[in-house]
């Protein structure tokens, strides 16, 4: 994702001016991190080549600039996003309405999320068995959290799921 973004965020800087690779890192930022010279320069040699954008030189620098075929790219790259993040949205809405968002953020702070890519293959399991209405896959989904939680409190160890199932 930092990589797309940082390609949509490159368009964009150039659509609004012409930048040196240099000035075009000053200028990006992306998830509070700034891309490296190693990752800038070879974007920038990959979007030239597919022909995004184009160069000249001015001075004793490369300065860089948004082609037509780069500003369809940029418009066809935002429209894809605004349309991602409204799908977001509409997944998100109804655990929203219920606050377990807030919940969530608790459990974030308190480190329950140092296994987040177990957390989130669990959560897409679990949506997709609701989603698809596969009364097979939740009852399995359930015997295996209802197994987890017993053997948690048989071996006294931390319930972290019954708190994520509960809420």
């Amino acid at each position: 994702m930092f990589k797309a973004h940082i390609k949509l965020i490159t368009l964009k800087e150039l659509s609004k001016e012409s930048l040196s690779g240099y000035d075009l890192m000053k200028h990006i930022e992306c998830f509070g991190k700034k891309p490296s010279p190693g990752y800038v320069y070879p974007l920038l040699k990959d979007l030239k080549e597919k022909g995004f954008i184009s160069s000249k030189e001015d001075k004793r620098k490369k300065v860089y600039s948004i082609t037509v075929k780069g500003k369809k790219l940029l418009d066809d790259l935002q429209k894809n996003r605004e349309y991602m993040m409204k799908k977001m949205r509409n997944v998100l809405k109804p655990i929203a309405d219920k606050d377990e968002i807030r919940e969530l953020s608790f459990y974030k702070h308190k480190g329950f999320f140092k296994d987040r890519d177990i957390l989130v293959r669990f959560y897409k399991t679990l949506f997709s068995a609701y989603k698809k209405d596969d009364e097979e896959n939740r009852d399995r989904i359930k015997k295996i959290i209802d197994n987890s939680i017993k053997e948690d409190r048989e071996n006294d160890s931390p319930i972290w799921l019954e708190y994520i199932m509960i809420g």
